[in-house]
């Protein structure tokens, strides 16, 4: 029921409203539409109940008693009621006005300290984390420049600057870190932290295609060869990620208690037990070992170079896995060139470079060779490779097929270990009967 407001009034709806705790009252204004008081057991409010032009209600806040008297209340009143007409939303105004508030203070945060909750909340639950948090602000992580300014200031401009330099050391890292600096920035829009990502519409650096680089098996051969004269751990590692074409990483820090080489007192039945929170796709797997494989993880750990009791099969620390890759590839590829050098003074002729390759070529050369020299399902390399079943077409025995296929594998890696081996065995023979037919030479030219 509207009543003429004055302070008599006003008065014994606070008293009123102090003698129920909890509980609001109001008094409603038959001078002014829509205008009313609401008191509390603190405190007492003008509100002014109207509708919009969009035909919801709104109840608009506009002052404090006592602060702002009766004359005050109606003038105000007034004014919302002239904006509300005019088709505004004084409500949805003051919301705007506090999110702006809280984006600045937001914005204003520095990026070491917004990266630190990216890392807590987002990155712990990837497997790849301290390798994505590096490429934002490690050494010479995308973002490095700017960790200590507050991450609402960097602007495309800078970004753009940060991923040109990158990509003039290693166009294809810049890619990458890219990537993750894009992925960092969407989740801080995600989070209300930004308004919009300053890297959303940078372009990569580095045109990048599909690698098909693979070996032949003469090639792959000689490679095994050279990989004998580097010694542990790079030797018996190179070669095991040869006999066993998983990725380098898997291979690399593979624990000794992920191993049973004598399971059931059967080496043959050999297997490496790969959990899932060290494959790429995050599925546990039982890899089975020919008896290649074996002997080269044996090989490895009796080794006089590997730290005793260290818990990997590959490591020079013994604590922590092998490491040095690019140092141990350059090595090789060394090797691999004074041994064509060697062969070619031998024949008489001139020496060729090997083609550029990487050591992720092997397992391309794993699954062509597998497949055209073998003649093995690709759906067993697949499977071998631990890839997503790349050459099942139907998606639902993709999503549905979830056999392991241990003992085709177990086959398929046998096979390919004898076929490593009869190759090796055949380069040895040829180089033997070389070195006997050089030496028998030199003794009819002595006097």
């Amino acid at each position: 029921m509207a009543v003429s407001l004055n302070r008599q009034a006003i008065e014994g709806l606070l008293a009123r409203a102090r003698s129920v705790k909890g509980k609001q009252f109001e008094l409603v204004d038959e001078r002014e539409a829509g205008l009313r008081i609401r008191a509390g057991e603190r405190s007492a409010t003008w509100l002014l109940c109207t509708r919009l032009r969009n035909g919801k209600r709104s109840r608009i806040k506009l002052g404090a008693w006592p602060a702002m008297g009766i004359t005050e209340a109606r003038h105000a009143a007034q004014a919302k009621r002239l904006e509300v007409v005019g088709g505004a939303d004084p409500n949805e105004a003051k919301r705007q006005v506090a999110k702006d508030a809280a984006l600045a203070a937001k914005t204003r945060r520095k990026l070491c300290d917004v990266l630190d909750d990216y890392e807590r909340r987002k990155l712990s639950q990837l497997r790849t984390s301290a390798q994505t948090r590096r490429s934002l602000d490690g050494q010479r992580g995308l973002l490095r420049s700017f960790v200590y300014r507050d991450i609402g200031s960097i602007t495309r401009g800078e970004i753009v600057d940060a991923v040109r330099d990158h990509a003039a050391r290693a166009p294809i890292s810049a890619n990458r870190t890219l990537a993750c600096a894009k992925a960092f920035f969407n989740w801080c829009v995600d989070q209300e932290i930004l308004e919009a990502s300053p890297a959303s519409t940078i372009r990569k650096p580095a045109k990048e295609r599909t690698r098909d680089r693979h070996h032949t098996i003469d090639e792959l051969m000689e490679i095994w060869d050279a990989m004998g004269d580097l010694g542990y751990p790079f030797g018996p590692l190179y070669r095991l990620l040869i006999a066993v074409p998983m990725r380098r990483e898997e291979i690399a820090a593979m624990p000794v208690g992920e191993l049973e080489l004598s399971l059931r007192g059967n080496p043959e039945d050999a297997v490496w037990t790969l959990p899932a929170g060290r494959t790429k796709r995050a599925n546990a797997l039982r890899v089975p070992l020919s008896p290649l494989a074996r002997e080269l993880i044996e090989e490895a750990l009796a080794a006089p170079e590997r730290p005793k009791d260290s818990p990997f099969v590959f490591s020079m620390t013994g604590d922590t896995s092998v490491s040095g890759y690019a140092k141990a590839k350059s090595r090789l590829d060394r090797i691999i060139h004074l041994n064509r050098l060697e062969a070619a003074e031998k024949g008489g002729g001139e020496a060729t470079a090997m083609e550029h390759w990487t050591i992720h070529d092997l397992r391309t050369t794993f699954s062509t060779l597998a497949s055209e020299v073998m003649g093995a399902d690709i759906a067993i390399v697949d499977r071998i490779l631990s890839h997503v079943a790349t050459a099942t077409t139907s998606k639902i025995m993709r999503v549905y097929n979830k056999s392991e296929l241990f003992e085709p594998r177990k086959r398929v890696l046998r096979e390919w270990a004898e076929l490593i081996e009869r190759e090796a065995a055949a380069r040895a023979t040829v180089r033997e009967a070389i070195r006997n037919k050089d030496a028998h030479s030199s003794a009819k030219l002595q006097p």
